[in-house]
């Protein structure tokens, strides 16, 4: 099964290349950047769904911990769906890590209204460099610049990253709210031979408005937001879609996705990738549901075909059911398994309750930020 990779990889190497270490006083800039942990999307926490992809995707996607637990579970969307999280939070792990450890030992000491230059230094055929400004007691910017290796002194750098924050004094170490920005297209004209393209924005926050201190802690709400993105246009065409999900204070989560990919389930000659929009809800020590929507690919044309699942609290499957639908009340059921009553109680619902929109911009309901609003440019590091 290959997938459509939405990955902030290679920036993770282009951070940690873009500084180098001194020491610093103070910690309030460290702990207003957010780290992996508010970052990456969740369908229910479990383990393998931070894992690191192998090298080979299409190996990692057939063999790896989803389809394993999809084998010995009988679950069938869960796994697709931690399968088109897995790349996004591996890539979350791999930009936001090194960006903490550069804070932490460089940035702590800017003040209001100045700014740190951080570099350059020369990564794989790019001059890199990283700038943090701060704006306000509480709000911060960063930019992350480049130009091919080698260019003059007189070429100007370019406009790879770019993020904004806002951390409350009182605020969790690491929590806020902020936006990012990666602009591969920018990319592009100083990484020769690169063959991606594209932009990917990103929208968090940690508040809660169920809260009553106000501050920022370990709930978590995000929306991420990919225009015209591929990673390698000669392997995927460049794909437009949104995902979105949260955990609130009590663990509870849901996540939206979408996945384009060669699903197993359907089969032709030759085999064509699938449109596949995806919901996962978790209650902690309940259990969970997961909705399908799957278009395209070898499905028949004008079907649509739906599918739920809910699982216990040990993750193994207690329901499952799939509709073949023509039109909005033309639907007929493939096959049903398992009994819909061993569902958690809101989780009964016997009709599909998939997203049916891959490019819808809002965050899913019972947010815990439900202002949270989705970027749709890159964050202006000028006048943000």
């Amino acid at each position: 099964m290959s997938v459509q990779k939405l990955t902030l990889v290679m920036f993770g190497s282009l951070i940690a290349a873009a500084c180098s270490s001194s020491s610093g006083s103070g910690d309030q800039f460290q702990a207003a950047v957010p780290d992996s942990a508010g970052l990456t999307l969740e369908a229910t926490g479990a383990a393998s769904e931070d894992a690191a992809l192998t090298s080979d995707t299409a190996a990692a996607l057939t063999s790896g911990p989803a389809s394993a637990n999809a084998t010995a579970s009988g679950l069938e969307f869960l796994p697709v769906i931690r399968d088109a999280i897995q790349d996004l939070n591996q890539g979350v792990h791999q930009f936001f890590d090194p960006i903490g450890q550069i804070i932490a030992t460089q940035g702590t000491d800017i003040g209001v209204g100045s700014a740190e230059t951080f570099g350059p230094v020369d990564r794989d055929g790019v001059t890199y460099l990283l700038t943090v400004k701060r704006l306000a007691t509480s709000r911060f910017v960063w930019k992350l610049e480049g130009k091919t290796a080698g260019s003059a002194s007189t070429v100007p750098f370019t406009l790879l990253a770019v993020g904004s924050v806002f951390h409350a004094q009182n605020d969790a170490a690491h929590r806020g709210r902020g936006q990012i920005g990666i602009d591969l297209d920018a990319f592009k004209t100083v990484k020769p031979g690169f063959m991606g393209q594209g932009k990917l924005y990103g929208a968090y926050s940690h508040y809660d408005v169920t809260d009553p201190s106000g501050l920022a802690g370990d709930a978590k709400t995000l929306i991420y937001v990919l225009s015209n993105f591929s990673i390698d246009t000669s392997v995927h065409a460049p794909v437009s879609a949104a995902f979105a999900g949260y955990k609130s204070l009590s663990g509870v989560r849901r996540v939206r996705v979408l996945f384009y990919g060669d699903l197993p389930e359907f089969v032709g000659n030759p085999d064509k990738a699938e449109l596949f929009l995806g919901r996962a809800r978790f209650n902690p020590g309940v259990g969970g549901r997961a909705d399908a929507l799957v278009t395209g690919g070898d499905v028949p044309n004008g079907e649509l075909i739906f599918g739920a699942e809910c699982w216990d609290k040990s993750e193994a499957l207690v329901w499952k059911k799939v509709w073949a639908c023509t039109g909005p009340s033309t639907c007929t059921v493939v096959s049903e398994t398992g009994d819909r009553t061993a569902c958690a109680v809101d989780l009964r619902d016997d009709a599909p309750e998939a997203p049916t929109d891959g490019q819808d911009l809002t965050g899913e309901t019972g947010a815990p930020d439900p202002s949270l609003a989705a970027a749709s440019a890159m964050p202006s590091f000028n006048s943000p």
